[in-house]
């Protein structure tokens, strides 16, 4: 069993009052050497066998009674794949989610006083094919709740150089006082809070747009604002191997439950019946993990 106490207790020497200001001012902040190489081969270990897995018996029959997600499912296209919801689902990833320093790196570097476990995607991008590409866009657009501590945490489990896919961000663009309406989202509803995707696409082709490229070594973090506007670089065909990024979203303080007609729907979520307009998470959907207090350690 991998011990997480370590990487816990040297939160407060990682994250430092530059990488609060940075993360505030400019919508992204990197955090080096987080994770050892231990960890990042358990998870990359982890994850490969789980998407062996998935759809089959032994998958399937790991039930963690989450009830705050859409079901895990897996994205191919070209060089890459996602793999959506897969942590509840895949012991040690849990493991991982509940007893590393993760929630509460997310949680001093955005002044948060709890975070609560919302949701993961896996990007394995590799083969240098120019699709592997992701699009300009940013999170919170879609996201179903509104507040300004919904970050998307960022871990780079193997080397991401400048040909190996790296994140570019918009700097800045964590300030936006308005939301996209996406691509994504029903092209027949209209939200007054909203703007044209088209402004963004005009915003990141502008050739002094303040961009920020941010290439990583394995075990840095990258810790996202929900409104920065961020893409991916391609897979050249000179990178070897593969580029694997695990990334996590969390709920702190101020995130309010605020569903919109442009908003993702999440059917399990609603099903409860316990998510109210305006309220934060409940705590029986969305346990706190950070701080622990009497928590269990189990994600339920």
């Amino acid at each position: 069993m991998i011990l997480w106490s370590d990487s816990v207790s040297q939160v407060e020497k990682l994250v430092t009052a530059e990488h609060v200001d940075r993360y505030e001012s400019d919508g992204c902040v990197r955090v080096e050497g987080v994770f050892d190489a231990g960890v990042c081969r358990a998870l990359i270990a982890a994850i490969d066998e789980a998407a062996r897995n998935f759809g089959t018996p032994a998958f399937s029959q790991i039930d963690t009674g989450a009830r705050h997600q859409n079901p895990p499912s897996v994205h191919r296209g070209e060089g890459q794949m996602q793999l959506r919801n897969f942590a509840q689902h895949v012991p040690l990833m849990r493991e991982w989610l509940w007893h590393s320093c993760a929630a509460e790196l997310v949680a001093r570097l955005m002044r948060a006083r709890h975070v609560r476990f919302w949701m993961d995607a896996t990007f394995v991008k590799e083969g240098g094919d120019p699709g592997s590409a992701t699009p300009w866009h940013n999170d919170e657009c879609t996201f179903p709740f509104t507040g300004q501590m919904m970050p998307s945490f960022w871990v780079a489990l193997t080397d991401v150089q400048a040909d190996n896919a790296p994140l570019v961000t918009l700097r800045g663009s964590n300030r936006d006082p308005w939301r996209y309406h996406s691509p994504m989202s029903n092209a027949e509803a209209f939200e007054t809070e909203h703007i044209p995707w088209s402004h963004l696409e005009r915003r990141v082709a502008r050739p002094d747009a303040p961009k920020d490229v941010w290439p990583c070594k394995a075990g840095d973090v990258l810790l996202i604002h929900p409104k920065t506007i961020h893409a991916s670089l391609p897979q050249q065909p000179t990178a070897t191997g593969r580029r694997i990024a695990l990334t996590v979203r969390w709920l702190g303080d101020d995130v309010r439950w605020a569903p919109n007609s442009l908003t993702i729907r999440i059917p399990k979520l609603e099903a409860t019946g316990l998510m109210r307009p305006g309220e934060p998470p409940p705590d029986d959907l969305f346990p706190v993990i950070w701080p622990r207090n009497a928590q269990t350690g189990d994600l339920r």
